[in-house]
């Protein structure tokens, strides 16, 4: 009976790793798709109600004592730091729901930076702890009656924790401070250039001189064009009101102007194969976005009335309404449109490839 209760634990642990680790990685990327957000906090609360056969194992384990040897030696010592330190992950992401601890913590970070930081930086740990110490599951041990009643029991508690961390946190929240189903909390609302800013060490100190600055198009496209800063407020201009969500976790919601990307790659012509685009900071700092996702980008020069200060991205800086905040391209300096035939670039155009007809490819082919 014994080993069939660790064999069936440690199942639903390895079960909620897989879990959070896919639902966590989607969240540093992503904004849209709440329900994904809500399955790793209850995913979260299931790891929780394991910690307590998980411990009794454990003790259990450790009762045999520590041999100078590889897997009850070094494995078992990495084992134990490995479930202190995820407990420590879990108590951040709660610490970060009830808006307990202080604001930042070491280095700068949050709560909930530290709480995924930690959390990725586990997984090598968790990958060796696994191959070493993971008792293969068998048939019974999942699928009998008592397997479904504990998995009944599990599942019924993680549910309950859920809703009564959610109803706490709710209570604890700032009024002023809104959490959004992210968990990042509102810190600007429709408040020009004044939020938070966040950048890497060293981004920010060159000052841009504006005549000399362009914008260059380039890659995957017939003709490379570069844009003064006249030139590109010449185009057609939209307006959005759109949230960026940091993985610090704080958020604001601003109205963003300026130009569609997509008005600015129909003067140079996406070629067919082309893949993405490369959004290229003056700083070097660079991130690439599918096609079907560089189509909504915005290349913001305002914050509703208001020009871009310089360290929220004067003159460009891309808004990228699937993505977090990470993604949004401060400084910009040129848009490198990424294709799968890097060499068909140097060849010359079809007749049907002229400026006239790649802009028609952009709409028709790929769906600008």
């Amino acid at each position: 009976m014994g080993f069939r209760l660790l064999r069936f634990t440690n199942t639903v642990i390895l079960a909620c790793i897989l879990i959070l680790t896919i639902t966590g990685v989607y969240g540093l990327f992503w904004t849209f798709s709440g329900w994904m957000f809500d399955l790793h906090r209850l995913t979260g609360w299931l790891l929780i109600t394991c910690i307590p056969w998980k411990t009794a194992i454990s003790f259990n384990s450790l009762k045999r004592g520590l041999k100078p040897d590889f897997d009850r030696g070094m494995v078992t010592l990495v084992s134990i730091l490995l479930g202190a330190v995820t407990i420590g992950v879990i108590l951040l992401g709660v610490a970060w729901a009830w808006r307990l601890g202080p604001d930042q913590y070491w280095l700068g970070q949050t709560a909930i930076s530290w709480h995924w930081l930690l959390g990725l930086g586990l997984l090598p740990f968790f990958a060796l702890h696994a191959w070493r110490r993971w008792p293969r599951p068998r048939k019974a041990d999942l699928i009998s009656r008592r397997a479904a009643l504990k998995l009944l029991a599990l599942g019924g508690a993680s549910l309950a924790l859920w809703q009564a961390n959610g109803a706490l946190a709710g209570i604890l929240e700032n009024p002023e401070a809104p959490r959004r189903f992210t968990g990042s909390r509102r810190d600007g609302f429709f408040s020009g250039n004044q939020f938070p800013v966040t950048n890497n060490p060293g981004e920010g100190n060159e000052q841009i001189d504006l005549d000399r600055w362009q914008l260059k198009l380039k890659g995957a496209v017939s003709k490379p064009l570069e844009l003064s800063y006249g030139e590109l407020l010449a185009l057609p201009t939209e307006e959005i009101a759109l949230s960026l969500d940091c993985t610090l976790g704080w958020y604001t919601t601003q109205t963003w102007r300026g130009v569609p990307l997509v008005e600015a790659l129909k003067l140079c012509g996406v070629l067919p194969q082309a893949l993405g685009v490369r959004l290229e900071s003056i700083t070097g700092y660079a991130r690439f976005l599918p096609i079907l996702e560089a189509r909504d980008v915005l290349l913001a020069t305002h914050i509703g009335h208001d020009p871009l200060e310089h360290w929220h991205g004067y003159p460009l800086r891309a808004v990228v309404p699937t993505r977090r905040g990470w993604y949004w391209v401060k400084w910009l300096s040129a848009i490198n449109v990424i294709d799968l035939l890097p060499n068909a670039r140097d060849e010359p155009p079809h007749s049907s490839q002229s400026a006239g007809g790649a802009n028609s490819s952009i709409q028709s082919n790929l769906r600008w």
